[in-house]
């Protein structure tokens, strides 16, 4: 059984800029209505909840860009959390674009997930669970995107998840090339405030949040998924095994990973850097079926993701 378990560790850098926060006005959009079309949503993709029952719209920031894409005001990237109640695998996103000017070469963006990590700021003040440290990322050009349906973007390998994370877009390298997510509607989203921005100052603020745009939507940012997967919790095994992620994550000193086996057998739980380095093996032997738990010294690995 080779299993890879995650410890997160979020760095925040800070720099000072000139505050533009006093320019997300809402004056300072319009609005421009957006044609749904039937192939936009397949059955394995996980949207928003305010994209069923909302109205889809692209807001255009009066000033430049677009509200939720590139814009003056220099915004650096967007996310949509995603709550997780069972475990699941996720082999993608698929990104709502509706609108794109490219000049001259295409520039790149990247399509990330990201854990619930880092420091932001929400309706209630200061969070410790904002988009932080980056899972799995996608690089993709702008002439790559599709404005007429969904652009459709894999992971070159699944990954399962146990717990809250976010999907979403940054612009940071983004120079002369114009984009913009489609939403759904101020007031669409009932308060769930799962939306997040990342300012030019490089902090991460809810939408929803008054210093934001104060605006209660969800973005254009959908999962790829493929609920056949499982966790110990759940009711079914994948080959014989269910897995849980290690608890707690991120872990300091010690962690440890529960997991259930279906028949009799030998357990072995193998440890790899991002590199696919093999940095820690535990040799269980023989195990009964059941449910079993291993214990994990982190104090002998580096701060890092494995």
């Amino acid at each position: 059984m080779n299993l890879k378990i995650t410890f997160s560790v979020c760095i925040i850098a800070v720099f000072s800029f000139n505050s533009s926060f006093a320019q997300r006005e809402k004056s300072k959009y319009i609005s421009i209505p957006v044609i749904e079309h039937n192939n936009k949503f397949p059955t394995d993709t996980l949207r928003p909840a305010s994209f069923a029952t909302g109205t889809n719209t692209l807001y255009k920031f009066i000033d430049g860009g677009y509200d939720f894409g590139t814009n003056t005001l220099g915004d650096r990237a967007y996310a949509q959390v995603y709550r997780v109640t069972t475990s699941y695998i996720v082999d993608g996103i698929a990104l709502w674009v509706g609108a794109k000017e490219q000049l001259g070469t295409a520039d790149t963006l990247n399509v990330v997930v990201y854990n619930l990590d880092g420091p932001g700021t929400a309706l209630s003040g200061t969070v410790n669970n904002a988009p932080c440290t980056v899972k799995k990322i996608i690089k993709i050009a702008v002439n790559q995107i599709d404005t007429t349906n969904l652009t459709f973007l894999t992971f070159p390998d699944s990954f399962i998840v146990y717990v809250d994370y976010a999907a979403g877009i940054n612009f940071s390298q983004i120079t002369d090339d114009t984009l913009g997510l489609v939403t759904t509607t101020d007031e669409d989203a009932q308060g769930t405030e799962l939306s997040w921005n990342k300012f030019s100052d490089n902090t991460w603020h809810t939408i929803l949040e008054p210093s934001n745009w104060g605006m209660d939507l969800d973005l254009g940012i959908f999962i790829i998924a493929d609920k056949s997967s499982a966790n110990v919790n759940d009711n079914y095994f994948i080959d014989g095994i269910k897995l849980s992620q290690n608890q707690p994550n991120p872990a300091s000193n010690a962690t440890s990973v529960q997991y259930e086996i279906q028949n009799d057998g030998n357990v072995a739980l193998e440890i790899y850097d991002m590199a696919g380095k093999l940095i820690l093996l535990y040799n269980e032997g023989d195990q009964t079926a059941g449910r079993h738990s291993i214990f994990i010294d982190s104090e002998k690995l580096k701060s890092g993701l494995y």
